[in-house]
C-alpha cells in the first residue's frame, strides 16, 4: 500500500525491544541499531513520542542501555522478568504497548510499531479504524505475514540489514586495530568512526579523539539483554 509521509505529520514510535533483539540475534548474530530504526521510522516527521518496552534481566545491568536510548530521545518502560516455580520464565509488553498506542492515537497522525509480532494485528486494525495511519518496521524474515498485510506501510529491515544492525564482525575488527601512536598528528589519523555502525573504540583512540557523549548511542543495549 502506498502512503504519504509528509513533514507535518505527528508520529509516535513504539518499539517492541525484545522482538527486534531476538530477530537480529537469530538472523544475523548481531545487535540492533536503535538510532537508525528510530530515524527510519520518523522519516523527517514531527516526533511526538518514542517509547521502547524493555524486560529487565535478573542481573539488572541495563543501565547503560537505558542511558543510550534516552540520549536518542527514546523513553524506556521496563518490566521485570517473571520466574515461576519450576524455573519457567515469562516476560512480554504486548498489553502495555497496546494500551499506550490507544492512549496516543488521538494525538498523532501516524503510529509506527517496531515489531514483527502478529499478536498486534488487532491493535493495527483498531488504530486504522480511528483514522490513524499505522506503519510497521521490523525484520521481514521473522515478521508475521498477516501483520505486514494489515499495516499501511511496512519497512523491511532485512532488505538492507547493514543499515539496522551492529555486527560482531565490525566490533572484532575495531578491537584488533593497532593502537594509535602518541606521535601521530591529527591529520594522519584514520577518519573517525561512524557511531551508528560501530560499537567499540580502542583505548588509544579514546584518548586521542574528542569523543562526544553521544558516541555510544544505539550500541550498548543488547548485551544487557543477553
Amino acid at each position: 500500500m502506498s502512503i504519504i509521509k509528509h513533514n507535518t505529520q505527528r508520529v509516535a514510535v513504539l518499539i517492541d525491544t525484545q522482538n527486534l533483539y531476538h530477530s537480529a540475534r537469530n538472523l544475523y548474530q548481531s545487535r540492533v541499531n536503535f538510532a537508525r530504526v528510530l530515524e527510519e521510522a520518523v522519516a523527517g516527521r514531527q516526533l511526538v513520542r518514542a517509547v521502547a518496552y524493555v524486560i529487565t534481566t535478573e542481573s539488572n545491568d541495563e543501565a547503560q542501555f537505558f542511558e543510550a536510548l534516552t540520549k536518542m530521545g527514546i523513553e524506556t518502560k521496563t518490566k521485570d522478568l517473571q520466574i515461576f516455580f519450576g524455573g519457567a520464565k515469562k516476560a512480554d509488553w504486548d498489553v502495555g504497548l497496546a494500551i499506550d498506542a490507544v492512549r496516543l492515537a488521538s494525538r498523532v497522525d501516524a503510529m509506527v510499531l517496531a515489531t514483527g509480532d502478529g499478536d498486534f494485528i488487532p491493535l493495527v486494525e483498531y488504530l486504522k479504524g480511528l483514522g490513524v495511519q499505522v506503519e510497521v518496521i521490523s525484520f521481514g524474515k521473522s515478521s508475521s505475514s498477516k501483520l505486514r498485510e494489515a499495516a499501511e506501510d511496512f519497512i523491511d529491515m532485512c532488505e538492507s540489514p547493514d543499515d539496522y544492525i551492529i555486527s560482531h564482525r565490525a566490533k572484532k575488527k575495531i578491537v584488533s586495530k593497532r593502537p594509535i601512536s602518541a606521535k601521530r598528528t591529527l591529520s594522519s589519523r584514520s577518519p573517525s568512526l561512524n557511531p551508528l555502525t560501530t560499537s567499540n573504540v580502542s583505548p588509544a583512540d579514546s584518548l586521542s579523539r574528542n569523543i562526544s557523549p553521544n558516541h555510544a548511542e544505539g550500541l550498548i543495549g543488547e548485551d544487557a539483554l543477553n
